[in-house]
């Protein structure tokens, strides 16, 4: 089966078709006027504190404040291991009960005792703004990369669940580790299950990646008064890469020549066997 993506770009609005054997199979469209801030990260000033609802408002440069549970601040550890499942041993098993009890301790936390009006808080957008309602928000920041997930507010490694091989959780694992020890490179890591068999340079790559962007980020907000965009969720077109693109593929097609150079970028980064594949 041959197998193409054709993506179509006038700086205002994005199609990609997914091709097999000549034929569309799946058509997305992006409009750059409706592009959601879901998975954009702000630096968020908070406006009103609720007790009553252990909620908050915080000031994201929107048209409406953005609404932030009080859950959403405290339980980060709890979110990691929703998404990776526990890991026994992972060399952390020993603080990971510890954090445990201490979450259970802040869950008596009150949303009063951790923010105060005026006070400023990096915050990522969970959901869309809809009618009189503003985005959902959370603190805790998530990326998805090709093969890891990063969750730079907790500090563990998690595996998913689906790789089953000790030794190949223990290498994924020793990877990540290795990588963060030579860069200094706190947060969360998830190894998703897209990472089991793939060879050292796939996890790397995703890593430097979100070095990178976290990097991008901190500098962003010290230097940003709040509310500021620090960070824009991908493109369709990144995504749609990030997620489907295989060997499988004989090419992908651009008719606009920003986002060739754009995906060019990304795919030598991704899956540099590819890039000759891309055509303008």
């Amino acid at each position: 089966m041959t197998k193409e993506m054709i993506i179509s770009s006038n700086g205002h609005e994005t199609v990609v078709a997914i091709l097999e054997d000549d034929l569309v199979a799946e058509i997305f469209v992006e409009r750059e006027r409706h592009r959601g801030v879901v998975g954009n990260v702000y630096k968020g000033r908070v406006s009103k504190v609720l007790p009553g609802m252990q909620s908050s408002f915080i000031d994201i440069g929107l048209e409406r404040d953005g609404f932030l549970y009080v859950a959403e601040v405290i339980d980060a550890l709890e979110e990691f291991e929703k998404l990776a499942g526990p890991d026994e041993d992972d060399g952390s098993a020993k603080g990971g009960h510890k954090n445990k009890d201490e979450d259970r301790q802040r869950q008596q936390a009150k949303i009063e005792d951790l923010l105060k009006e005026g006070q400023e808080i990096l915050v990522q957008v969970v959901k869309e703004p809809l009618g009189t309602k503003g985005a959902r928000l959370t603190s805790h920041v998530t990326m998805p990369g090709r093969f890891l997930v990063f969750m730079p507010t907790v500090d563990h490694i998690g595996v998913s669940r689906k790789i089953e091989s000790r030794d190949e959780r223990a290498r994924l694992r020793g990877i990540v580790r290795e990588f963060r020890e030579q860069h200094g490179f706190t947060g969360g890591v998830i190894i998703r299950t897209a990472a089991g068999g793939r060879p050292k340079e796939d996890i790397v790559s995703d890593l430097s990646y979100f070095h990178k962007v976290w990097t991008e980020i901190r500098q962003k907000s010290e230097s940003s008064r709040a509310p500021a965009v620090v960070y824009r969720e991908q493109s369709l077109v990144a995504k749609l890469l990030r997620d489907l693109l295989t060997e499988e593929f004989n090419a992908i097609r651009i008719d606009n020549e920003q986002e060739h150079r754009r995906v060019l970028e990304l795919v030598e980064r991704i899956m540099p066997s590819l890039a000759p594949k891309v055509r303008l």
